[in-house]
């Protein structure tokens, strides 16, 4: 098990500013925390050493690519038949990653459609397999702006979720595609791998200039890459499980209001509408059995939820999720989704 590493509030600050946005430079950094810029960099090349940083990636708009849906493949077997229902799946290409178990299924995939027709026969031929009991399809509203670093309780610092995100759709609609070409895919790959990359050093590996670069990511920014974060390992910050949440509202035009009362629970730091079998996804980050008991007293005050599924899971070592990076590729969904970055060098 991970242990927990004891940590200050001006790490914590500098952990939650680069959760917000990842290529803040270390002179602004230094400047809100008044220490030197030395002193940030010191202490931010410590959170790698330890391990709470594990990454600096910018989140992929997979809309903004013209893949319109992405569903949640869930799936129910017998436990004798785990491993060759495992292998069914490996076998199919439109199928790149599958995880479990959680809560009632046995196994979870996801795939990126840029037609939803599809998904019929994608079901069909997953549904074709006689070892396979019963099969549900989650289709995500949105898979953008999902991620709430803020509601993240990094202590010594409390939680502060009434400074939300930016929210980039007040300017630019989020769910068109882009127009970008193959220059614009190659800096956004290597800018999801490393977000503090220099723009110098994409303008030498591409052959361009600079310049280009930067009025390129500026255009990026808007749509393509709308957020750039480290990613830390929760277990470090003394988390010990995920609990997954599927609610169905009692009425939909509710919907809103419970997504707002949801968000003003510290550690919900995931929130996806669903159509489907369920109304809504949320994941929470639990410390000990006490913070499950809370949050489910905390649900409970909530008007207009009808019903709700929980399930918990360990902790994954790298939060937030990098989910759709393959996708400027063209691939379906990326083999190993999961995936933790080496550090970086960082600009200052």
């Amino acid at each position: 098990m991970r242990n927990h590493v004891k940590i200050d509030e001006i790490d914590a600050k500098i952990l939650r500013t680069l959760l917000k946005d990842a290529r803040t430079s270390f002179t602004e950094i230094a400047q809100d925390c008044k220490i030197s810029v030395g002193a940030v960099r010191m202490r931010y090349k410590r959170l790698w050493k330890t391990g709470i940083i594990n990454g600096e990636i910018m989140l992929v708009n997979p809309h903004s690519l013209g893949y319109k849906y992405i569903i949640d493949i869930a799936i129910v077997t017998a436990l004798e038949n785990e491993k060759a229902v495992k292998e069914f799946l490996s076998e199919k290409p439109y199928i790149r990653h599958v995880v479990g178990p959680m809560g009632k299924y046995n196994f979870w995939t996801k795939v990126a459609l840029h037609d939803v027709k599809m998904l019929a026969e994608i079901l069909g031929d997953i549904e074709s397999n006689p070892l396979i009991e019963h099969v549900d399809a989650l289709i995500w509203a949105e898979a953008v702006n999902i991620e709430h670093v803020e509601n993240l309780r990094i202590e010594p610092l409390p939680v502060n979720n009434t400074q939300k995100l930016s929210n980039a759709q007040n300017s630019v609609n989020l769910f068109e595609a882009a127009q970008i070409d193959e220059t614009d895919r190659k800096i956004a790959a290597a800018l999801t791998q490393n977000a503090r990359l220099p723009f110098s050093t994409i303008a030498e590996q591409l052959g361009i200039s600079t310049k280009n670069v930067i009025k390129r990511y500026q255009k990026l920014k808007e749509r393509v890459l709308p957020h750039a974060t480290i990613t830390v390992d929760l277990n470090k910050l003394g988390y010990k499980a995920f609990a997954h949440m599927f609610l169905r509202a009692a009425n939909r035009s509710k919907l809103p209001e419970i997504c707002a009362q949801m968000l003003q629970i510290p550690n919900m730091i995931v929130m996806i509408r669903l159509l489907g079998a369920h109304d809504l996804y949320t994941c929470f980050v639990l410390a000990d059995f006490e913070d499950l008991f809370k949050l489910k007293q905390q649900i409970r005050t909530i008007q207009g939820i009808a019903r709700t599924e929980t399930s918990l899971s360990p902790i994954h070592p790298a939060w937030p999720f990098h989910l759709f990076p393959s996708l400027l590729k063209g691939e379906l969904m990326e083999p190993k989704f999961w995936g933790v970055n080496s550090p970086r060098n960082s600009h200052s």
